[in-house]
């Protein structure tokens, strides 16, 4: 009786526990959606208005007026662009290091994870410089080389292990069968692998979308992201509380469907390789 009574205060304080997160991390959601559709005045109002009529003003006047909407389409793009070429880089050089020995195997791979060490300013400064001396500074093409770049070790490290727990005798029994190494990584190894691209890709997809400093300082009228151009809602009169809410709305969007969209595939790349046996 004892035990019944110890199991069932554990899992009241662990349902009680994920209550608690999930109100933590759904208040300040509801509050940007709900401040979107209020007027000014309802936003800044104090408490709070829980109940009110809402309107589309902010939407028009960010996307419409302010023409986020550019903005919008240059997030989708390098977002997935740089997510895309992301995997077909570091998915093949994750298979390389997983399944052949060679020498240096481990300092290379070593050496990608630590590319993501340093402070992203150190890396700022010289993306800066080189870029404007090149004539791509505030490009959609810059941006997708960064994002490539950033995204290209998690692809790896990700990846890899994912291959490490597909046993390679599989890959032996294909090639034995009359597969060549791509043939056996193309038709076997990938289709099995497929959770963990969802989770990368999903990875890859939310480190590009939300990425905000890098895309503050390279881009500027024709590159602008939905992130970085957040601040031109801080002006002289004041904070644009409507429209930065709206925005914010926006850019919860995509990632949300996606992940959704994704969310099968995505917990099987989550736990794959946790049990084994």
């Amino acid at each position: 009786m004892s035990m019944q009574r110890s199991k069932w205060v554990t899992n009241t304080i662990v349902a009680v526990l994920m209550i608690v997160i999930f109100f933590v991390y759904l208040i300040p959601m509801w509050w940007i959606v709900s401040t979107s559709f209020k007027t000014d005045a309802q936003a800044f109002a104090t408490p709070p208005l829980v109940f009110f009529e809402p309107t589309f003003a902010h939407y028009i006047d960010a996307f419409g007026t302010r023409g986020m909407i550019d903005n919008f389409q240059n997030s989708i793009i390098i977002a997935v662009c740089s997510s895309l070429l992301a995997l077909i880089l570091g998915v093949p050089a994750a298979y390389a290091l997983s399944r052949f020995k060679f020498k240096s195997r481990d300092g290379i791979f070593n050496w990608i994870l630590s590319t993501r060490m340093a402070p992203p300013i150190l890396a700022a400064i010289p993306f800066f410089v080189i870029s404007r001396n090149i004539g791509i500074f505030d490009t959609r093409f810059l941006m997708i080389t960064i994002y490539i770049l950033l995204n290209l070790s998690w692809v790896v490290w990700m990846m890899r292990s994912f291959f490490n727990d597909i046993p390679i005798e599989l890959d032996e029994v294909s090639m034995v069968d009359g597969c060549n190494r791509p043939m056996a990584f193309f038709k076997i190894i990938l289709p099995l692998s497929r959770p963990g691209l969802a989770g990368t890709a999903v990875f890859c997809m939310i480190m590009a979308w939300n990425e905000y400093f890098f895309a503050l300082i390279l881009t500027g009228v024709n590159s602008q992201t939905l992130p970085s151009s957040i601040t031109s809602f801080l002006t002289i009169q004041g904070l644009l509380l409507g429209q930065m809410s709206a925005a914010g709305t926006v850019i919860m969007l995509p990632v949300l469907i996606f992940c959704m969209f994704m969310q099968k595939h995505l917990v099987r790349g989550l736990t794959m390789g946790a049990v084994k046996g």
